[in-house]
């Protein structure tokens, strides 16, 4: 009996179905040759010419107006409203086509979910003005229910339409993070767990100003403020935060602080817990949360915005290099000049001269590999002043002169197994691989070592000579 029940409500379902396909679908017009004609627009709008919405979207009420400066939300809060997501509202309504009118005057609205629509929209401008209803899907679930103006008339749009005026306020709104002026960010300030570091730009250029002075990763600081002028909130946990202590943020784990001129904005974030961070911006009252890709970025150690090559040099521009060797006889000091061939036609090469010695041309290959090794040394950390580093009798000195006039010089020690290198003008002192710093280390003695005399020509037998 159960078995013969659920067969009966089954083709019912499928009577009902066909029933709608029937006499909906297949009063659709017929498509012409170019795919059919073109759907008619629900309304006649420019998007320029509407300057206010208002979407409910179950139950849920939210009322953007626009001036000349931009979208605002009005309600539920007076904010900034979000740019993007205020023009998608207004040119959805500009774009949106009618697929068919299906009943000119219903009796009842209720099967069409349109006595009380999920959706509804109120719009006005500049000699503009409607309203829009969006009930239920259809059976083939293709398109929705809707209704116009305050018309009787129930006619049919995309289902797609759902995604575009399914909005709540959240959405709406601006979702920044942090407002601040990107282009003039000129100081940025990294504190967590009573450490700091702070940065500096002048012109294009970022620099470490604190606690130690050092060059900066342009591209990790440049990425850092990017993230923060970009991201959003992920949610919105509080309008008016006043139990701070209740999201960590008493006592922030980590502050943010960049500068642009006088204006100062700050972003305070808690510690992480089940991967998930409160934070704030000082100057407002919100409490929200952020992304994990944020999160990771915040969570890096602070010489992460250190630069770690120990040169900027790179071997085409590279003029002249002057090496100091330690040695058991004693320092050996070596200088390296690119020099021009005697004829047009040939090529440059290295001339290498032992201090108080003789002179040779380098190996070409030698070289090249040299400069290789050279440029990619760098810091794998940092160490504090009263590490011992070797420095104080460097077991190599290396200064180039490159790119028309620029200079600079690196002091490399070793203690023990360790490498350890401080370029001049940074008061930080780097760990180096100590791997590459041997790999460096013979590609100098290649280059300094002189090559091997060619062997003398076999003595030829004297003329007439019989043998």
């Amino acid at each position: 009996m159960r078995s013969l029940t659920s067969t009966i409500v089954l083709v019912l379902v499928l009577a009902g179905l066909g029933g709608y396909i029937y006499f909906v679908d297949s009063k659709r017009p017929e498509p012409g040759l170019d795919g059919g004609p073109d759907k008619a627009k629900v309304y006649a709008l420019e998007v320029d010419k509407i300057t206010e919405v208002k979407l409910t979207y179950n139950g849920e009420t939210s009322l953007l107006r626009k001036s000349d400066t931009g979208w605002a939300m009005v309600e539920p809060v007076q904010t900034e409203a979000d740019p993007a997501e205020a023009i998608s509202l207004a040119q959805a309504l500009v774009n949106l086509e009618l697929v068919r009118v299906l009943d000119e005057n219903p009796g009842n609205l209720a099967p069409f979910g349109l006595a009380e629509p999920p959706i509804a929209v109120e719009f006005k401008g500049a000699g503009v003005s409607g309203s829009l209803k969006l009930g239920r899907k259809t059976p083939t679930q293709g398109e929705m229910y809707a209704q116009k103006n305050g018309e009787k008339a129930v006619f049919l749009v995309s289902s797609s339409q759902e995604t575009t005026f399914n909005r709540t306020p959240f959405n709406l709104r601006d979702k920044k993070i942090l407002k601040f002026d990107r282009e003039k960010a000129d100081t940025l300030t990294l504190s967590r767990e009573g450490q700091g570091m702070t940065l500096a730009r002048t012109g294009s250029e970022w620099k470490v100003t604190g606690p130690v002075a050092s060059r900066s990763d342009y591209t990790a600081v440049e990425g850092l403020l990017s993230q923060l002028s970009s991201s959003n909130m992920s949610t919105l946990v509080e309008s008016d935060g006043k139990d701070l202590a209740k999201y960590g943020l008493d006592k922030p784990a980590m502050s943010i602080t960049i500068g642009a001129g006088s204006a100062k904005t700050v972003l305070e974030v808690s510690k992480a817990a089940n991967n998930q961070a409160y934070a704030r911006d000082a100057a407002r009252p919100l409490v929200f949360t952020i992304d994990t890709t944020l999160q990771d970025e915040l969570n890096k150690g602070f010489d992460a915005f250190r630069k770690k090559e120990l040169f900027e040099l790179r071997a085409f521009y590279v003029t002249k290099l002057r090496a100091v060797l330690d040695a058991p006889g004693g320092p050996k000091t070596y200088e390296l000049e690119k020099v021009k061939g005697e004829k047009p036609t040939d090529g440059e090469s290295w001339k290498v001269t032992r201090v108080g010695g003789a002179s040779h041309t380098a190996d070409a290959a030698a070289m090249d590999d040299l400069l290789a090794k050279l440029v990619a040394l760098k810091a794998d950390t940092f160490v504090e002043a009263k590490t011992k580093t070797g420095l104080d009798k460097p077991a190599l000195v290396v200064s180039a002169s490159y790119d028309e006039g620029k200079f600079e010089r690196v002091r490399f020690g070793q203690v023990g197994e360790e490498a350890f290198g401080a370029r001049e003008g940074d008061a930080v002192v780097a760990t180096i691989d100590k791997v590459s710093m041997a790999a460096a280390m013979k590609a100098f003695d290649l280059v300094v070592m002189p090559p091997e005399p060619a062997p003398a020509p076999a003595a030829a037998g004297k003329a007439g000579e019989k043998k």
